[in-house]
């Protein structure tokens, strides 16, 4: 039978497969993150702090590195602590390197990384380029799951600079995209918190 995700946890655990710990982790960091429960992707983050090494070259090692960057700028803005500054700053400089080396994978990351540090730090000409751009480069190479979320960030930045009919027009967008990535959950958790 189908086996609930503490049980399949526990028995990678138990069998020390660590591809399969850390990718678990990493599934809990994203699903966190986009439903909007910073502890518990902080948490994961933290606990998946060896995908990098783990998972070097391959795919989930940038996406490690995007959702713990999107995590630290969120708690760099909430919390203002200076690690999660530094942290960010961290991902971007790794992302860099990820976006050199893939563009069409990890541009688009690198500017939403961007756009969020400069929406902590009160760039606000620059963070609307970034999520401009981001947004653009995530649908133009297919990636309408970046492309929702970058759009529910904007939405939010939009919305904290008084910009009601952008963050509105965004929310839905990000809504819209959502359902075309097949994350109807998603959709309705965005319904059921409009802040419209």
């Amino acid at each position: 039978g189908a086996m609930s995700f503490k049980e399949y946890l526990s028995v990678v655990k138990e069998n020390h497969n660590m591809q399969a710990l850390h990718r678990l982790y990493l599934y809990q960091m994203r699903v966190a993150y986009i439903f909007g429960d910073l502890e518990l992707a902080a948490k994961m983050a933290k606990e998946s702090h060896a995908a990098e090494t783990i998972f070097h070259g391959k795919f989930e090692a940038c996406e490690y590195i995007f959702y713990s960057g999107l995590i630290s700028c969120v708690k760099a803005r909430k919390i203002n602590e200076s690690k999660w500054e530094t942290y960010a700053k961290e991902c971007i400089k790794k992302m860099e390197k990820w976006a050199e080396d893939a563009p069409c994978n990890c541009e688009h990351k690198l500017h939403l990384l961007e756009a969020e540090l400069y929406f902590f730090k009160g760039t606000t000409n620059k963070a609307i380029d970034k999520y401009e751009s981001a947004i653009l480069l995530s649908g133009r190479n297919g990636f309408i799951q970046d492309q929702a979320i970058s759009y529910e960030r904007a939405s939010i930045f939009y919305l904290e600079n008084r910009n009601d009919s952008r963050a509105s027009n965004y929310y839905g967008k990000a809504h819209n995209a959502y359902l075309d990535w097949g994350a109807k959950g998603k959709a309705i958790h965005l319904c059921e918190n409009s802040p419209f």
